[in-house]
């Protein structure tokens, strides 16, 4: 499977991305000069800082009051005066590495190309994970190759031509501060991030403050197997005369350098004044190697699971989004978005180094939307919903390691603030492991009117641990059960025991609100807080069932078992409302926006599967969901990509693909990236996820082979589908029917 096009790209959003889990790279494919946007997961504005506000929680006890009161808004006004810190830090781009053909024509034809250049055509192949281009000037084949190398965490760019020579100029930029030097074949760049950046929608003087508090980086692109002569010119390097070029970008960023300080007339130093010795480990490998080791780690992922949902179309990508916006259909495009996220998984989420953020790993702003953090009540947790079922559960390691290491912020937080043990996390978060609530610009006095809508959500953490069991689910790993599971369990469910407090014979959360989303009160006015939540009661439950199970698996008596027995079954039920629909709040108040994105209450059908153990609530959630709909709800990418997975677990397949095609027709980009808008990578891995139920689903003991196929999907196969308890399916279907499957085990 590969993505193409027969021009190179305009715009961001069409480029092709590439990643090892730390690298990122965009590629342009652009002529005469190539440019790749560069990223490191590890390069974020900022420094270790508390941002929790001390004694904000005094307040909670009198919120409580007036929420019990009906004095909502004025709740809400108490909680962003008291407890809203400052935003996160930003996730920056590393800089750009642009090589150019020399003494080419800078006039431009019809097309993107410049005069002479034709048969041109860049391809991603998903099968390789590599990103190429090919195209004739004058007689010569110029060929181009982009990958990145998890075994050499390392990007390699291959070039080559036939028939004539290449003259080319390689460089660095950056829009951060930084020096550069080409020196032996090498083009250092050596830097310093700000110590801290506004997220964009902040506007006021000094969005970026530059210190010697921020981290440095460090990025070293060398030149290899070059049969030319290649020279310094400046900044630059020179290659003249060369059939053949190898190009290997390694990036290092903050504790990753080895830095030490040096009398200032002898530092060749970034800002700081401070020289940073890093050096690539060991001789740099040759073109084979690279290759070689690239494709035996990329594919040994990638291969796990095939799909086919018909004939493959020879149309370039643009061209088929172009078509099913024009009313055409291609059940092909969708198996290709299927894959295309598993790619998407595999190059930004490796190791054990940062989870995949809000762009994955891919940004080339400053000031990206929503800083490109971790939002933390939709976002990074629909990141990997198709980890598991697509045989990806390595991929999740970062995002364990990172949930671990912020425990103890969240711990914090949790103690400090909400006076709760255990940990919690609220809808932000970044690589300083920021666990309070957000909301207020650094140096301002407070947080902005009604930021309580988004910034107030101390569950977030609970959901966040939702994949710990699931991993368990479908790798029966033990080990990781009793080591990591457990421990992250309890302290989530610690947090959860505490934070309910008693209300007319129930046990609720309060405050308690339903993400980024709002009621009206009695005088029209929006409010944000109220108590028992649909969605905080639905987390809890399910924490509790999780933490529970663990403990049964793994037959440990805990004493918090007794403490959740007693509050459990007095936990706040679900509430109906006057058209039969799931509440979203304690009561049914008047909605503001009720075709909102967000599907916060409709989170026990799924992801979660606790309405699989309380059937009586799936009619009231796909009533709600209808709701949603008719209002216009689904309006951003991952929004659709929620709704897939719903219908999907509903069983209505001809729904999910509606929505899948809503998806693909106006919330995704050229490149097949996910536009929101702006882009955000949620929504490729919701869709991918969407997809796969739509193909098998192993929910509470019971496995349903194609429970929601549209009639487009007439014929098909996948295989190495992975269901629980350590299996894979495959299957087979001609006219909508089944006629080959099988369940068998595999280890990953």
């Amino acid at each position: 499977m590969r993505l193409f096009y027969r021009q190179p790209a305009g715009r961001w959003e069409e480029t092709l991305p590439v990643g090892n889990g730390k690298q990122g790279g965009m590629v342009w494919g652009t002529v005469p000069e190539e440019r790749i946007g560069l990223n490191d997961e590890n390069l974020w504005s900022g420094y270790p800082r508390d941002k929790n506000r001390l004694h904000g929680g005094a307040c909670l006890e009198e919120v409580r009051e007036k929420i019990f009161r009906g004095e909502y808004r004025q709740a809400g006004r108490d909680l962003e005066k008291n407890l809203l810190g400052e935003f996160t830090e930003s996730y920056l781009p590393l800089g750009d590495l642009k090589i150019c053909h020399t003494n080419w024509p800078d006039a431009q034809a019809e097309g993107g190309l410049p005069e002479g250049c034709s048969g041109y055509e860049r391809e991603l192949s998903l099968d390789e994970g590599m990103v190429s281009a090919r195209f004739w000037r004058d007689g010569v084949l110029y060929r181009r190759k982009v990958f990145a190398s998890y075994p050499a965490k390392a990007l390699a760019l291959i070039w080559e031509s036939e028939g004539g020579t290449m003259d080319l100029q390689i460089s660095l930029e950056s829009q951060l501060q930084c020096r550069i030097e080409a020196k032996n074949s090498r083009i250092v760049m050596r830097g310093q991030c700000p110590e801290h950046v506004d997220p964009e929608y902040v506007q006021r003087e000094n969005t970026v403050i530059q210190g010697e508090r921020g981290m440095h980086f460090q990025g070293i692109c060398t030149v290899t197997e070059c049969d030319g002569s290649v020279e310094e010119a400046g900044e630059s390097l020179r290659i003249s005369g060369a059939t053949r070029m190898v190009l290997i970008f390694q990036s290092q960023v903050g504790e990753e350098l080895e830095m030490r300080e040096k009398p200032e007339q002898e530092a060749a130093a970034g800002p700081s004044g401070r020289q940073m010795r890093w050096q690539p480990d060991g001789p740099l490998p040759d073109r084979e190697t690279l290759e070689r080791e690239h494709l035996e780690d990329y594919q040994r992922l990638y291969r796990r699971v095939e799909l086919s949902l018909g004939e493959d179309v020879d149309l370039p990508t643009d061209m088929r989004l172009q078509r099913l916006k024009d009313g055409g259909d291609d059940p092909a495009l969708a198996a290709l978005y299927y894959q295309y996220g598993r790619y998407l998984l595999i190059s930004s989420s490796r190791g054990q180094g940062m989870p995949a953020n809000l762009q994955g790993i891919w940004n080339w702003m400053l000031r990206a939307p929503w800083s490109s953090n971790y939002t933390t009540n939709i976002n990074v947790e629909m990141n990997y919903w198709p980890a598991l079922s697509g045989g990806l559960s390595e991929c999740l390691e970062p995002y364990f390691s990172f949930i671990e290491r912020i425990i103890p912020n969240g711990e914090k937080t949790a103690g400090e603030t909400f006076g709760c043990r255990g940990f919690c996390v609220n809808h932000n978060t970044d690589f300083w492991g920021v666990t309070n609530p957000v909301g207020q610009a650094m140096g301002e006095p407070k947080a902005g009117e009604d930021t309580v809508c988004y910034a107030f959500f101390p569950l977030a953490g609970l959901w966040m641990c939702q994949e710990y069991f699931r991993y368990y689910e479908y790798t029966g790993d033990e080990e990781f059960l009793r080591n990591r599971a457990y421990p992250v369990l309890r302290k989530a469910a610690l947090f959860a025991v505490d934070w309910l407090t008693e209300h007319e014979g129930y046990y609720v959360t309060c405050p308690s609100t339903s993400p980024e989303n709002c009621f009206l009160n009695e005088d029209g006015r929006p409010c944000f807080t109220a108590y028992g939540g649909t969605m905080d009661m639905t987390l809890i439950r399910e924490v509790f069932r999780d933490f529970r199970k663990t403990c049964e698996i793994l037959n440990l008596p805990d004493a918090l078992l007794d403490e959740i027995a007693k509050k459990e079954p007095a936990l706040l039920p679900y509430q109906t409302g006057s058209q039969g629909q799931l509440l979203e709040w304690c009561r049914e108040f008047l909605e503001r926006e009720p075709g909102h994105r967000h599907l916060s209450h409709l989170y026990g059908l799924f992801p979660s599967e606790l309405f699989e153990e309380m059937p009586q609530w799936k009619a009231p959630a796909r009533k709600s969901l209808e709701i949603r709909l008719r209002h216009g709800g689904g309006h951003t990418g991952w929004s659709c990509g929620w709704i897939i997975n719903l219908y999907a677990i509903l069983g209505e397949g001809e729904k999910a693909y509606e929505y899948l095609k809503v998806m693909l027709k106006r919330s995704t980009y050229p490149n097949l990236w996910d536009d929101c808008p702006p882009f955000q990578i949620d929504g490729n891995f919701g869709g991918a996820a969407g997809i796969a139920n739509m193909l098998a689903q192993d929910r509470n003991g019971k496995v349903r082979l194609l429970p929601a196929i549209p009639k487009e999907w007439k014929n098909g196969f996948v295989r190495g589908l992975r269901i629980k308890n350590g299996r894979a399916v495959d299957i087979r279907w001609e006219n909508g029917e089944i006629v080959e499957s099988r369940i068998y085990p595999v280890e990953d």
